[in-house]
C-alpha cells in the first residue's frame, strides 16, 4: 500500500515508493552521503599522504638557521576510526543551543513549543527515523519526511508554578525572569524518562497576573517569558506550553487550552490517537486541606485524564483527602416545570435571586408563555427605563415579570409603589434560592461554554463584584413588604441531555 506522505525536495518516483521502500531509499541515502563526507578535503589529504608514505620518502631541506614549529611525527596523531569520526560529524553536540522559545496570542492564551536543537546547520546532518517525523538533511538540502505513526499519544501534562518550579526567593510568586528554581529535584529526571516512555510534555497554566494589553504590565510579560526560556533550556526536552491569561473559556477548569493543543494536533486522525486513559495531568490545585481550590483536578476531569498531585507524581507519596468544595451532580436534574401558576388578572412578579441564579431561564421558559412580559435591566440598561417599559405594559392590561436581581427591600418597594400606581395590579414574588457557587457555575457555562440554547443573549461572563453587591444588600423577602403569595425555587436543573452534558462539568474554580 502506497502511503501518502509530505515530501520536500524528493523526485516524485521516491515519494510514491511504498512505506518499506522508502525506508531503504533513505537508508542509501545515508549510505551515499557517508562516502561523501569520508572523501571531504581533509580525508583525500590524509589518505593520499598515506599513498606517499609507501614510496621512497624525500629527505627534506635542513634549516638549521631558525627553529620552525612542525607537526608531530605521523605515528604520534590522533586518527579518528573512519566509522566514529563520520558518525559523529552528522550529529550535532548536546550543548548546541536551541531557538528561544517564541509564543503565539490566540487571543487571552499564550502558546509557544520548544524543542531541543537536533543539528547544527553548519555541519552534514543525517537522521533516519520510522517514526512520524523522519528528516534527511545535509549541508546543502534537507528533506523532510512525514511517515504514518499509528502509536497512540500520551500526554503528562503539568501545572506550572508549585509543581515544575518554586521561587528561589521564597515569595509566592518570582517576579523575576530568574527567581526560580525546580520544585524538587526530580522534577527534570521524571520529565525526562516521561519523554523517553513516550510521553508528549505539555504545561497548561492560569496566569491571570499577565496583563497583556496593559503597557504598564509590559515588563512583567517579558521577564515572565524569558523566564519560560531559561525553564525549557535547562529542561533541554521537547515541551508545549499554554498560558490562560484572562478569567475566560481557557483558564482551568475550563477546558480552552486542551482543546486549543488538540487544534494543533494535526487532523482528526491524530486527535483520535490522544490516549487519555493513559496519560496524565499533574497540578497542586485538588482540594486538599491546605489547597486554595481543586482547579486542576476539576481541568482533569473535565477532560477525561488521570490526575495526580506533584507529591504523588514527583515523590511517590500516597493520595491526599480531598473534596469539592462545589460538585454540580450534587443537585438534582429535573424535566417537570416549576410549580408556579397566574393566579390574577394583572399581575406584576419581581424575582429576588443572585446572577446566575436561573431568573432568566425561568422568564422565558415558563413565565413568558403564560402571557407576561419580561423586564431585564441588563437590556434596558438603566432602572428608569425598566419602570417606564413595565408601567406601560401594566396599563395595557399586561402581567409583568421583573428579570433582575431585587436583593433589599428598598430595591423592591420601588416596584410595590408601581403597582399600587397603576392600581389593580397583584404584587408577587419568585426568589431562587440558588447558592452562590451554582451561581457562579451557572456564569461560567452560560458564558464560555458556546453553547448558544445556554445563552440565547450572548451575555458575558459576571464580574465577582456584582456578587459581592448583591450579598452586600441581600435581605429575603417578606409578606410585610406588600406581596400576594412569595414562592420559593430551590435550584434543579432543566433541559437537553445534550446541555446537561455540557452542564455536569466543571466551570468555575
Amino acid at each position: 500500500m502506497v502511503v501518502t506522505r509530505k515530501l520536500f525536495g524528493v523526485p516524485n518516483a521516491i515519494a510514491a515508493l511504498p512505506t518499506w521502500r522508502l525506508r531503504a531509499a533513505l537508508k542509501e541515502r545515508v549510505h551515499v552521503l557517508c562516502e561523501r563526507s569520508l572523501s571531504s578535503p581533509s580525508t583525500v589529504m590524509a589518505s593520499s599522504s598515506s599513498t606517499r608514505g609507501r614510496g621512497k620518502r624525500k629527505q627534506r631541506a635542513e634549516t638549521p638557521e631558525r627553529e620552525e614549529r612542525v607537526s608531530p611525527p605521523p605515528s604520534k596523531r590522533h586518527v579518528a576510526s573512519s566509522s566514529s569520526a563520520a558518525v559523529a560529524s552528522f550529529f550535532t553536540p548536546a550543548s548546541q543551543k536551541a531557538p528561544g522559545l517564541e509564543f503565539t496570542r490566540h487571543g487571552t492564551l499564550l502558546a509557544g513549543s520548544w524543542k531541543p536543537l537536533a543539528v547544527a546547520a553548519s555541519k552534514t546532518t543525517i537522521s533516519v527515523s520510522t517514526g512520524a517525523a523522519s528528516l534527511v538533511a545535509s549541508s546543502s538540502s534537507v528533506v523532510a519526511v512525514e511517515l504514518p505513526d499509528p502509536k497512540p499519544i500520551k500526554v503528562a501534562a503539568f501545572d506550572l508554578d508549585f509543581n515544575l518550579i518554586a521561587t528561589k526567593s521564597g515569595k509566592k510568586f518570582g517576579k523575576e525572569a530568574d527567581d526560580w528554581k525546580w520544585w524538587h529535584a526530580t522534577v527534570p529526571h521524571k520529565l525526562r524518562k516521561a519523554v523517553d516512555d513516550g510521553y508528549r510534555l505539555v504545561v497548561f497554566t492560569n496566569q491571570n497576573g499577565l496583563k497583556l494589553d496593559s503597557p504598564k504590565h509590559e515588563k512583567q510579560v517579558k521577564d515572565w517569558k524569558q523566564k519560560l526560556n531559561f525553564i525549557v533550556a535547562a529542561l533541554n526536552l521537547p515541551i508545549s506550553i499554554y498560558a490562560a491569561t484572562a478569567t475566560d473559556a481557557y483558564r482551568k477548569p475550563r477546558t480552552g487550552m486542551f482543546e486549543h493543543f488538540l487544534s494543533e494536533l494535526g487532523d482528526s486522525d491524530e486527535v483520535s490517537r490522544v490516549d487519555l486513559e493513559n496519560s496524565v495531568f499533574v497540578g497542586d490545585a485538588a482540594g486538599r486541606k491546605d489547597d486554595f481550590s481543586a482547579s486542576d483536578r476539576k481541568f482533569a476531569e473535565n477532560i477525561g485524564i488521570p490526575f495526580l498531585t506533584p507529591e504523588e507524581y514527583f515523590l511517590g507519596e500516597k493520595p491526599a483527602p480531598y473534596e469539592f468544595d462545589f460538585n454540580p451532580l450534587s443537585f438534582n436534574r429535573s424535566s417537570i416545570p416549576p410549580d408556579f401558576a397566574k393566579k390574577y388578572p394583572v399581575e406584576l412578579v419581581v424575582f429576588t435571586g443572585r446572577p446566575g441564579s436561573g431568573k432568566s431561564t425561568f422568564s422565558t421558559k415558563y413565565l413568558e408563555p403564560l402571557g407576561y412580559e419580561r423586564i431585564n435591566q441588563d437590556i434596558l440598561k438603566t432602572r428608569e427605563k425598566c419602570l417606564k417599559a413595565a408601567e406601560g405594559y401594566l396599563k395595557e392590561g399586561k402581567s409583568v415579570v421583573i428579570d433582575s436581581t431585587n436583593p433589599s427591600q428598598e430595591i423592591r418597594a420601588v416596584w410595590k409603589k408601581l403597582a399600587d400606581k397603576v392600581g389593580d395590579v397583584a404584587f408577587r414574588c419568585i426568589y431562587l434560592t440558588t447558592p452562590e457557587k451554582l451561581c457562579l457555575h451557572n456564569d461560567g457555562v452560560r458564558a464560555f461554554s458556546s453553547v448558544a440554547s445556554l445563552n440565547p443573549e450572548k451575555r458575558e461572563y459576571v464580574p465577582s463584584m456584582a456578587f459581592l453587591n448583591y450579598k452586600s444588600k441581600f435581605q429575603e423577602p417578606q409578606l410585610n413588604e406588600g406581596f400576594k403569595d412569595i414562592t420559593v425555587v430551590d435550584f434543579e436543573f432543566r433541559g437537553t441531555d445534550a446541555e446537561y452534558e455540557v452542564w455536569r462539568r466543571h466551570w468555575a474554580s
